[in-house]
Protein backbone atom coordinates (compact mmCIF):
# COMPACT_ATOMS: atom_id res chain seq x y z
CA UNK A 1 0.00 0.00 0.00
CA UNK A 2 1.48 3.34 -1.05
CA UNK A 3 1.48 6.57 0.91
CA UNK A 4 0.53 10.11 -0.09
CA UNK A 5 3.46 11.95 -1.66
CA UNK A 6 3.63 15.71 -2.00
CA UNK A 7 5.36 17.11 -5.09
CA UNK A 8 6.09 20.74 -5.91
CA UNK A 9 8.56 22.73 -7.99
CA UNK A 10 11.58 24.82 -7.12
CA UNK A 11 9.67 28.12 -7.30
CA UNK A 12 8.17 27.22 -3.90
CA UNK A 13 11.52 28.41 -2.46
CA UNK A 14 11.33 25.80 0.29
CA UNK A 15 14.33 25.54 2.63
CA UNK A 16 16.16 22.24 2.31
CA UNK A 17 15.41 21.41 5.95
CA UNK A 18 11.65 21.47 5.26
CA UNK A 19 12.03 19.45 2.05
CA UNK A 20 13.92 16.74 3.93
CA UNK A 21 11.77 16.83 7.06
CA UNK A 22 8.55 16.17 5.13
CA UNK A 23 10.05 14.15 2.26
CA UNK A 24 8.73 16.59 -0.36
CA UNK A 25 9.66 15.94 -4.00
CA UNK A 26 10.86 19.16 -5.69
CA UNK A 27 11.02 19.35 -9.49
CA UNK A 28 13.55 22.04 -10.51
CA UNK A 29 12.97 24.73 -13.09
CA UNK A 30 15.94 25.94 -15.12
CA UNK A 31 17.92 29.19 -14.93
CA UNK A 32 19.96 30.47 -17.87
CA UNK A 33 22.87 32.88 -17.95
CA UNK A 34 23.37 33.09 -21.70
CA UNK A 35 24.33 29.58 -22.86
CA UNK A 36 24.88 28.38 -19.28
CA UNK A 37 21.97 26.39 -17.81
CA UNK A 38 21.47 25.49 -14.15
CA UNK A 39 18.84 23.48 -12.31
CA UNK A 40 17.19 25.83 -9.82
CA UNK A 41 18.12 24.95 -6.26
CA UNK A 42 20.33 22.07 -7.40
CA UNK A 43 23.20 23.50 -9.45
CA UNK A 44 23.14 27.17 -8.42
CA UNK A 45 22.66 28.72 -4.98
CA UNK A 46 20.79 31.97 -4.24
CA UNK A 47 24.08 33.57 -3.16
CA UNK A 48 25.78 32.78 -6.47
CA UNK A 49 22.72 33.72 -8.49
CA UNK A 50 22.16 37.11 -6.85
CA UNK A 51 25.88 37.93 -7.00
CA UNK A 52 25.75 37.53 -10.76
CA UNK A 53 22.44 39.40 -11.03
CA UNK A 54 23.70 42.35 -8.98
CA UNK A 55 26.84 42.38 -11.16
CA UNK A 56 24.54 43.03 -14.13
CA UNK A 57 24.29 39.59 -15.72
CA UNK A 58 20.96 38.85 -17.39
CA UNK A 59 19.19 35.58 -16.55
CA UNK A 60 16.14 33.83 -17.95
CA UNK A 61 14.14 30.78 -16.91
CA UNK A 62 12.17 27.85 -18.26
CA UNK A 63 9.76 25.31 -16.81
CA UNK A 64 10.45 21.56 -16.50
CA UNK A 65 9.41 19.49 -19.49
CA UNK A 66 6.72 16.80 -19.30
CA UNK A 67 9.56 14.25 -19.51
CA UNK A 68 11.17 15.83 -16.43
CA UNK A 69 7.94 15.35 -14.52
CA UNK A 70 7.60 11.77 -15.71
CA UNK A 71 11.10 11.13 -14.35
CA UNK A 72 10.18 12.51 -10.92
CA UNK A 73 6.72 10.92 -10.79
CA UNK A 74 7.74 7.43 -11.92
CA UNK A 75 9.32 6.19 -8.64
CA UNK A 76 6.23 7.40 -6.75
CA UNK A 77 3.91 5.71 -9.23
CA UNK A 78 5.91 2.47 -9.03
CA UNK A 79 5.60 2.61 -5.23
CA UNK A 80 1.82 2.89 -5.60
CA UNK A 81 1.73 6.30 -3.90
CA UNK A 82 -1.12 8.74 -4.17
CA UNK A 83 0.42 11.98 -5.46
CA UNK A 84 -0.56 15.60 -4.87
CA UNK A 85 1.52 17.85 -7.14
CA UNK A 86 1.19 21.57 -6.25
CA UNK A 87 2.78 24.15 -8.55
CA UNK A 88 3.43 27.76 -9.52
CA UNK A 89 0.50 29.69 -11.02
CA UNK A 90 -0.26 28.61 -14.57
CA UNK A 91 -0.57 32.33 -15.40
CA UNK A 92 3.15 32.74 -14.63
CA UNK A 93 4.66 29.52 -15.96
CA UNK A 94 3.97 26.48 -18.11
CA UNK A 95 4.94 24.19 -15.21
CA UNK A 96 1.35 23.10 -14.47
CA UNK A 97 0.86 22.27 -18.14
CA UNK A 98 4.02 20.12 -18.16
CA UNK A 99 2.90 18.32 -14.99
CA UNK A 100 -0.56 17.70 -16.46
CA UNK A 101 0.93 16.31 -19.67
CA UNK A 102 3.09 13.97 -17.59
CA UNK A 103 0.00 12.82 -15.69
CA UNK A 104 -1.74 12.05 -18.98
CA UNK A 105 1.31 10.16 -20.26
CA UNK A 106 1.49 8.07 -17.10
CA UNK A 107 -2.29 7.50 -17.04
CA UNK A 108 -2.20 7.40 -13.25
CA UNK A 109 -5.55 8.39 -11.66
CA UNK A 110 -4.05 8.73 -8.17
CA UNK A 111 -2.03 11.77 -9.31
CA UNK A 112 -3.62 15.20 -8.84
CA UNK A 113 -2.00 18.34 -10.30
CA UNK A 114 -2.90 21.57 -8.48
CA UNK A 115 -2.49 25.06 -9.92
CA UNK A 116 -1.75 27.07 -6.76
CA UNK A 117 -2.30 30.46 -8.39
CA UNK A 118 0.75 31.80 -6.50
CA UNK A 119 4.54 31.49 -6.37
CA UNK A 120 7.53 31.51 -4.01
CA UNK A 121 6.86 31.15 -0.29
CA UNK A 122 3.10 31.55 -0.85
CA UNK A 123 3.34 28.29 -2.79
CA UNK A 124 5.75 27.00 -0.16
CA UNK A 125 3.24 27.63 2.62
CA UNK A 126 0.56 25.63 0.78
CA UNK A 127 3.01 22.77 0.20
CA UNK A 128 4.26 22.76 3.80
CA UNK A 129 0.74 22.59 5.20
CA UNK A 130 -0.24 19.88 2.72
CA UNK A 131 2.77 17.82 3.85
CA UNK A 132 1.85 18.37 7.50
CA UNK A 133 -1.72 17.25 6.79
CA UNK A 134 -0.41 14.07 5.18
CA UNK A 135 1.75 13.43 8.24
CA UNK A 136 -1.33 13.95 10.45
CA UNK A 137 -3.10 11.13 8.61
CA UNK A 138 -5.42 13.09 6.32
CA UNK A 139 -6.69 11.41 3.16
CA UNK A 140 -5.82 12.68 -0.32
CA UNK A 141 -9.31 14.19 -0.65
CA UNK A 142 -8.95 15.94 2.73
CA UNK A 143 -5.52 17.33 1.82
CA UNK A 144 -6.82 18.61 -1.53
CA UNK A 145 -9.78 20.25 0.21
CA UNK A 146 -7.42 21.89 2.70
CA UNK A 147 -5.22 23.23 -0.11
CA UNK A 148 -8.30 24.66 -1.83
CA UNK A 149 -9.35 26.45 1.38
CA UNK A 150 -5.87 27.85 1.93
CA UNK A 151 -5.69 29.17 -1.63
CA UNK A 152 -8.82 31.26 -0.93
CA UNK A 153 -7.54 32.61 2.42
CA UNK A 154 -3.88 33.28 1.62
CA UNK A 155 -2.72 36.90 1.44
CA UNK A 156 0.48 37.91 -0.40
CA UNK A 157 2.09 41.36 -0.43
CA UNK A 158 5.59 42.24 -1.53
CA UNK A 159 7.71 45.30 -2.11
CA UNK A 160 10.21 45.57 -4.94
CA UNK A 161 12.91 48.16 -5.50
CA UNK A 162 12.18 48.26 -9.20
CA UNK A 163 9.75 46.72 -11.69
CA UNK A 164 12.60 46.25 -14.17
CA UNK A 165 13.03 42.52 -13.51
CA UNK A 166 9.32 41.70 -13.69
CA UNK A 167 9.04 43.65 -16.92
CA UNK A 168 12.17 42.12 -18.45
CA UNK A 169 11.03 38.60 -17.59
CA UNK A 170 7.50 39.15 -18.90
CA UNK A 171 5.90 38.46 -15.50
CA UNK A 172 4.75 41.98 -14.72
CA UNK A 173 1.01 41.28 -15.18
CA UNK A 174 -1.19 44.25 -14.27
CA UNK A 175 1.67 45.87 -12.34
CA UNK A 176 2.57 47.43 -15.72
CA UNK A 177 0.49 50.35 -14.45
CA UNK A 178 3.24 51.17 -11.95
CA UNK A 179 6.03 51.59 -14.52
CA UNK A 180 7.70 54.97 -14.52
CA UNK A 181 7.19 55.59 -10.81
CA UNK A 182 9.00 58.47 -9.14
CA UNK A 183 12.39 58.10 -7.51
CA UNK A 184 12.22 56.35 -4.13
CA UNK A 185 8.57 55.36 -4.59
CA UNK A 186 8.34 51.64 -3.86
CA UNK A 187 5.65 49.54 -5.53
CA UNK A 188 3.71 47.19 -3.28
CA UNK A 189 2.37 44.31 -5.32
CA UNK A 190 0.10 41.36 -4.70
CA UNK A 191 -0.98 38.22 -6.56
CA UNK A 192 -4.55 38.04 -7.78
CA UNK A 193 -6.10 35.58 -10.21
CA UNK A 194 -2.67 34.02 -10.67
CA UNK A 195 -0.97 37.23 -11.80
CA UNK A 196 1.09 40.01 -10.26
CA UNK A 197 -1.17 42.99 -9.58
CA UNK A 198 -0.35 46.52 -8.38
CA UNK A 199 -1.67 47.35 -4.92
CA UNK A 200 -0.26 50.75 -4.03
CA UNK A 201 2.85 52.93 -4.11
CA UNK A 202 4.67 54.03 -0.94
CA UNK A 203 7.51 56.53 -0.68
CA UNK A 204 10.63 55.00 0.87
CA UNK A 205 11.67 51.48 1.81
CA UNK A 206 10.92 51.71 5.53
CA UNK A 207 7.39 52.97 4.96
CA UNK A 208 6.80 50.30 2.35
CA UNK A 209 7.99 47.58 4.72
CA UNK A 210 5.73 48.90 7.49
CA UNK A 211 2.87 48.92 5.01
CA UNK A 212 3.31 45.20 4.32
CA UNK A 213 2.49 44.55 7.97
CA UNK A 214 -0.42 46.99 8.16
CA UNK A 215 -1.95 45.41 5.05
CA UNK A 216 -1.99 42.07 6.87
CA UNK A 217 -3.54 43.78 9.90
CA UNK A 218 -6.29 45.14 7.67
CA UNK A 219 -6.79 41.71 6.09
CA UNK A 220 -6.87 39.58 9.23
CA UNK A 221 -6.96 41.73 12.37
CA UNK A 222 -5.87 39.74 15.43
CA UNK A 223 -8.54 37.07 15.33
CA UNK A 224 -7.73 33.40 15.10
CA UNK A 225 -3.96 33.46 14.73
CA UNK A 226 -1.78 33.48 11.62
CA UNK A 227 0.97 31.49 9.99
CA UNK A 228 3.37 33.88 8.26
CA UNK A 229 6.35 33.60 5.94
CA UNK A 230 8.79 36.44 5.22
CA UNK A 231 11.15 36.33 2.27
CA UNK A 232 13.75 38.51 0.54
CA UNK A 233 16.25 38.56 -2.33
CA UNK A 234 19.36 40.35 -1.09
CA UNK A 235 17.72 42.44 1.61
CA UNK A 236 18.05 40.58 4.94
CA UNK A 237 17.74 43.80 6.93
CA UNK A 238 14.34 44.37 5.30
CA UNK A 239 13.24 40.88 6.27
CA UNK A 240 14.37 41.52 9.85
CA UNK A 241 12.48 44.82 9.86
CA UNK A 242 9.30 42.99 8.88
CA UNK A 243 9.95 40.36 11.52
CA UNK A 244 10.32 43.00 14.24
CA UNK A 245 6.96 44.50 13.33
CA UNK A 246 5.10 41.20 13.46
CA UNK A 247 4.00 41.71 17.08
CA UNK A 248 1.15 43.73 15.57
CA UNK A 249 -0.19 40.45 14.20
CA UNK A 250 -1.27 37.34 16.09
CA UNK A 251 1.37 35.09 14.50
CA UNK A 252 1.48 31.50 15.76
CA UNK A 253 4.33 30.60 13.40
CA UNK A 254 6.79 32.85 11.57
CA UNK A 255 8.95 31.32 8.87
CA UNK A 256 11.74 33.11 7.03
CA UNK A 257 13.45 32.30 3.76
CA UNK A 258 15.15 33.44 0.62
CA UNK A 259 14.05 33.80 -2.96
CA UNK A 260 15.51 31.14 -5.21
CA UNK A 261 17.15 31.87 -8.58
CA UNK A 262 14.03 31.39 -10.75
CA UNK A 263 11.82 33.70 -8.70
CA UNK A 264 14.79 36.03 -8.19
CA UNK A 265 15.18 36.35 -11.97
CA UNK A 266 11.75 37.96 -12.18
CA UNK A 267 11.58 39.79 -8.83
CA UNK A 268 15.12 41.15 -8.42
CA UNK A 269 17.37 41.41 -5.37
CA UNK A 270 15.46 44.20 -3.59
CA UNK A 271 12.28 42.26 -2.88
CA UNK A 272 10.81 41.83 0.59
CA UNK A 273 7.62 39.78 0.80
CA UNK A 274 5.11 38.73 3.44
CA UNK A 275 2.63 35.89 3.14
CA UNK A 276 0.01 35.17 5.82
CA UNK A 277 -2.62 32.47 6.27
CA UNK A 278 -5.10 31.81 9.09
CA UNK A 279 -3.95 28.88 11.20
CA UNK A 280 -5.91 25.68 10.69
CA UNK A 281 -6.66 24.03 14.03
Amino acid sequence: MGKISIVTDSTADLPEAIVKRYNITVVPLKVFFGPEVYLDGVEITPDEFFRRQVDGEFSSTSQPSPADFVEYYTPLVEAGDEIISIHISSQMSGTVQSASMARTALNYPALEVVDSGVVSVALGLLVLNAARAVEAGKTREEVLALVGEMMKELKVYFMVDTLEYLQRGGRIGRAQAFLGTLLNVKPILTIKDGLVHPHEKVRGRSRAIARLISLMEESFGRAGGLQCWITHGVFPEGMEEVKKGMEKLDCREILTGRLGPVVGTHAGPGLVGLVCLPVKE
